[in-house]
């Protein structure tokens, strides 16, 4: 899975929008586009996407602007990046295996398990725990996370470059 760059501006015009009360006054564009170094037409096309799935909501007129529309502990980065189109959904990934030949179905049922488990993995992590993560707390592996589980498709390495140990050399040291 590769993010785009909408999907990590959306990401992260939300965790400013989770660091502040959802019950305070809500933050204009002007102001997250200031403080995120976004132009302003970019996030009104970002939380146009975000209005519509239900996880933003504006408020018009003077000090308008725009707040969570649940609490942080409510809204996954799933849910963000639903909005962004940049995780499908259940019944996508079952009409992609209906539309595979029968040689290339063992691939694409690994690939729909994938993309199952990093869903489920980004549907338990909401707002609240990425705003406020300490990097042990939140990332701390799981024995069934999709990180331990693409962990365990590549064996531990000794840190060298493969080069470097077959002509003996010291990893890390220059060529000259």
């Amino acid at each position: 899975m590769r993010l785009s760059r909408k999907d990590e501006h959306s990401i992260t015009a939300m965790l400013s929008l989770a660091a502040t009360d959802r019950y305070a006054a809500p933050i204009s564009l002007t102001e997250l586009s200031e403080s995120l170094g976004i132009s302003t037409s970019y996030l009104e096309h970002i939380f146009s996407g975000l209005r519509k799935h239900g996880l933003v909501e504006g408020l018009r007129g003077v000090g308008g602007g725009y707040r969570l529309a649940r609490p942080a502990t409510q809204i996954s980065i799933a849910d963000i990046l639903h909005a962004t189109h940049a995780l499908t959904d259940e019944e996508t990934l079952e009409s992609t295996l209906a539309t595979v030949d029968t040689r290339g179905l063992e691939a694409a049922h690994g690939w729909v398990e994938l993309s199952r488990r990093i869903r489920d993995f980004l549907g338990e992590l909401t707002l609240a725990d990425f705003a406020s993560t300490k990097p042990s707390s939140v990332w701390k592996q799981r024995e069934d996370s999709v990180s331990n589980y693409i962990a365990t498709m590549f064996p531990p390495h000794s840190g060298q470059l493969i080069g470097e140990r077959e002509r003996g050399r010291p990893a890390g040291r220059p060529y000259l």
